[in-house]
C-alpha cells in the first residue's frame, strides 16, 4: 500500500467511525431482511396442481432411472485415458498447496501418478455400488489441494481434488484399480473419479435384478438416518437417494439397503425409513412440494464438491429435483447447459435481466445460471428477483476497492444483489446480477416436452 493509500485510509476511518470501533453484521442484509421460508413466497393458488402432466412427469423419471442405473449396463469404460491422465497433468503443473499450508514438493504429484499405473488402463470392469457415503476425487488421495492458501475463494475450503459426494448405494462402474489397491477409478451415475475401496461393494447379476424392482422410494428429509433390520446403524441418507421399496408398514416404509460382506460383495439387507422421511418416486411436481423440499435445505452449510457431506450449489439443485424424476447433471455448467430451454441474458443490464426473468422465469422451476454458480429462481418480491442459493460468500470492495470476500456460507433465499451493502457501487460487476449469463427453464408446464431429457 502507498503512503497516499494508508492516508486516507486513515482519515475515513476517523470520519466514518468516530467511535473508534466497527461492527460487522454476521449476516448479510439480504438473509437479515428476507424471511427464510419457501412457504411465505408462494402463493396458496394453484400451489398443488401439477406443474407438467403426470404421464410426462412418469416419462422423465422412467429416463431418471435409466441414467441413474446406466453403470451397472455399460460393458467398458467410457471415461477416455486422455481424460483421466489429463488430471494429473494439471496437478503437475499446478502443484497447490496441502492440508498444512505447505506447498506441494513434485514428489507428491509423482508419487500419485505412480500408484495410479495408468499405463495398464483399464486393468478392470466391474460392477459395483456404493456402501456409504463416499467421496469422489480428482486423484487417487484424501488430502487436499489448494491453489492459493491465502485465499478465501481458492484456499479453504476449496479443495479442487474434491469432485462429488456421492449418496450410499449408488451405481458405479469400476474401471481401474491403483498399484495399491486402496483405490477404484469409477463411474457414477453423473461423473467419474477415483473412490476409496472401503466405500465400495461389488454387485453381480442376481443383485442388479432384485434391486432393479421397478419400485423406488426417495428420501424427502436430509441426512435420514439408515439402519439395518437388526438395528445395525448404517449411514445417514441425504435428501434425494434413492432406495427399491418393498412394501408400506405401521412403522414406516420398508426398502431395500446394500452392505458390504468380509469379501466386499454387496449384500441385500432390509431397512424402514420413517414414513414422512420418504416418498413413492417421483413426488409430484407442484410448486408446493417444491417449495416444502427447499425449506429442508434451507441454512444447509456450504460444502465444496460434497465436502464432509454438504452440498456445493450445483448438487443442492440437483438434490432437490431427484425427488421428482427430474435428471440434472452435476455441475453448474452442466446443468445450464443441458437442463432446459437456455435463454441467454448476457449481453443485457442488469436491470434488463431482471425484468426478462421476471417476465419469462417460472418460480421454483427456472434456474439462473452465472459462471461458477446454479440458483433456483423462486419468484419475485418487492419488485426484486428472488433466488434459492447455497452460497459460499458475496465479493467486497473497501473504498479503496480492494477486493475482499463476506462469507456466507449456506443455502438461502436472497435478491440478485446478496451483500450489496458491503460492494463499493463504482465496481458494479461485483453485484450478482451483473454476471448472471442465463435462465434455464426445467420444464414448460403442460404445454410442451421438457428440452434435455428426450
Amino acid at each position: 500500500m502507498c503512503w497516499r493509500d494508508y492516508w486516507i485510509s486513515i482519515i475515513l476511518i476517523f470520519i466514518l467511525f468516530p467511535c473508534g470501533c466497527v461492527s460487522v453484521p454476521e449476516t448479510i442484509r439480504d438473509i437479515q431482511d428476507l424471511k427464510q421460508d419457501h412457504l411465505y413466497y408462494i402463493s396458496p393458488q394453484g400451489a398443488e396442481r401439477d406443474l407438467i402432466s403426470p404421464d410426462l412427469q412418469k416419462r422423465m423419471d422412467a429416463s431418471y432411472n435409466s441414467l441413474y442405473f446406466a453403470p451397472w449396463h455399460q460393458e467398458k469404460p467410457l471415461c477416455q485415458l486422455e481424460t483421466v491422465a489429463k488430471e494429473f497433468r494439471k496437478y503437475k503443473k499446478y502443484l497447490g498447496y496441502g492440508e498444512n499450508r505447505r506447498r506441494h514438493g513434485r514428489a507428491w504429484i509423482k508419487n500419485l501418478a505412480e500408484n495410479a499405473r495408468l499405463s495398464e488402463y483399464p486393468n478392470s470392469g466391474i460392477r459395483a455400488v456404493t456402501v456409504t457415503v463416499a467421496d469422489l476425487r480428482v486423484l487417487p488421495t484424501h488430502r487436499p489441494h489448494f491453489y492459493d492458501v491465502r485465499s478465501s475463494s481458492r484456499g479453504y475450503p476449496f479443495d479442487s481434488l474434491q469432485r462429488s459426494s456421492v449418496a450410499a448405494n449408488t451405481p458405479l462402474y469400476i474401471s481401474h484399480v491403483s498399484r495399491d489397491r486402496a483405490w477404484y477409478l469409477v463411474e457414477t451415475p453423473y461423473a467419474p473419479g477415483w473412490m476409496s475401496v472401503k466405500d465400495v461393494a461389488f454387485v453381480d447379476d442376481r443383485f442388479v435384478k432384485e434391486w432393479e424392482s421397478g419400485k423406488y422410494i426417495v428420501i424427502v428429509k436430509d441426512r435420514i438416518p439408515v439402519y439395518t433390520e437388526d438395528d445395525l446403524y448404517l449411514f445417514r441418507a441425504p435428501l434425494g437417494s434413492i432406495f427399491p421399496k418393498v412394501e408400506d408398514t405401521e412403522s414406516g416404509i420398508e426398502i431395500l439397503v446394500a452392505v458390504a460382506d468380509s469379501n466386499r460383495k454387496a449384500v441385500i439387507k432390509r431397512s424402514t425409513v420413517r414414513k414422512e422421511a420418504a416418498t413413492t418416486k417421483p413426488l409430484r411436481l407442484t410448486t408446493l412440494n417444491i417449495a416444502r423440499l427447499s425449506n429442508e435445505l434451507i441454512n444447509e452449510a456450504y460444502g465444496w464438491g460434497g465436502l464432509y457431506q454438504n452440498r456445493d450449489c450445483s448438487a443442492m439443485i440437483r438434490d432437490l429435483f431427484a425427488p421428482f424424476g427430474l435428471w440434472l447433471p452435476r455441475h453448474s455448467a452442466d446443468q445450464a447447459k443441458e437442463g432446459g430451454t437456455f435463454i441467454d441474458l448476457r449481453n443485457l443490464s442488469p436491470e434488463e435481466k431482471e425484468l426478462m426473468i421476471m417476465k419469462y422465469g417460472i418460480p421454483y422451476l427456472t434456474l439462473l445460471w452465472k459462471k461458477g454458480h446454479i440458483m433456483l429462481y423462486i419468484g419475485h418480491h418487492q419488485g426484486k428477483v428472488l433466488v434459492f442459493h447455497n452460497m459460499w460468500g458475496v465479493p467486497t470492495r473497501d473504498l479503496l476497492g480492494r477486493k475482499g470476500r463476506k462469507i456466507v456460507g449456506h443455502a438461502a433465499i436472497t435478491t440478485l444483489h446478496p451483500g450489496s451493502e458491503f460492494i463499493n457501487v463504482d465496481f458494479p460487476e461485483d453485484v450478482l446480477s451483473h454476471g448472471v449469463a442465463g435462465m434455464i427453464i426445467l420444464a414448460h408446464p403442460l404445454s410442451a416436452e421438457p428440452f434435455g431429457f428426450f
